[in-house]
């Protein structure tokens, strides 16, 4: 499998960017504090488990006929590892919807209506934390990478149409509210990158002499569902 560096690429840069800013505010700002009044608070807990909803926006699809940009709802589970850095475990749950043809029906004639078609993810990821194990004015920004896998039931028997359950780069980054006590916010931006493809129907000329994709459009590809989440977490063992 190849990976898909120009995407990637994409949502790399923005996290290198908000890293090299986050890192910045924060150093400047521990200078001249004595521990009394110190923007930095040491964190108690070292697991937390968040409910979180939000909205997965689904990306590149030529033919129109994957699962569409709806709502989500999910968990994730977070242990702090050493340092910084923590092990995170994640599942949603995206409430799509699709549009579903015949391809080798007229372009008239193809619509064949919409289809509930949830779309499924799980993925295991590092997470770093810019603050290290302290918030800094009770703010702790995150990044995250990992992998993972997406799935959902969408198909077509007559074309040969399917999602499956294709493997995922998971990229994201967020940050949390973290006042004191067992609870606190957090809303993260999250990317699934991973392929699919489409039959040959699809590029097939029915009786009117068109097709749904022309010879140009790739039969594999990456896409992409970037998911915006706001979430609640209940922090455990210290």
């Amino acid at each position: 499998m190849q990976l898909p560096w120009k995407t990637s690429e994409r949502v790399k840069v923005p996290f290198l960017v908000l890293l090299g800013l986050v890192c910045a505010v924060p150093c400047s700002a521990q200078v001249g504090h004595p521990p009394e009044r110190s923007p930095y608070v040491d964190l108690e807990y070292s697991q937390e488990l968040t409910f979180f909803g939000g909205y997965v926006r689904a990306r590149h699809d030529p033919a129109g006929v994957a699962p569409k940009s709806a709502p989500t709802l999910g968990v994730r589970y977070e242990i702090s590892l050493t340092g910084p850095l923590a092990l995170s475990s994640e599942l949603t749950r995206t409430l799509s919807s699709r549009d579903v043809i015949d391809p080798l029906k007229p372009t008239g004639k193809r619509a064949m209506g919409t289809q509930t078609s949830g779309v499924s993810s799980v993925d295991l990821a590092l997470a770093m934390n810019l603050t290290g194990r302290k918030s800094w004015h009770s703010l702790v920004p995150q990044v995250r990478a990992g992998v993972g896998f997406v799935s959902s039931r969408a198909s077509d028997d007559s074309s040969g149409f399917a999602f499956g359950t294709p493997f995922a780069f998971v990229f994201g980054g967020g940050v949390k509210l973290a006042p004191g006590g067992r609870f606190q916010l957090r809303a993260d931006v999250t990317d699934r990158i991973f392929k699919l493809g489409y039959p040959d129907a699809y590029f097939r000329l029915a009786s009117d002499n068109t097709a749904v994709l022309d010879e140009r459009t790739a039969r594999s590809f990456y896409t992409h569902h970037t998911g915006l989440t706001v979430g609640v977490s209940y922090l455990f063992s210290r």
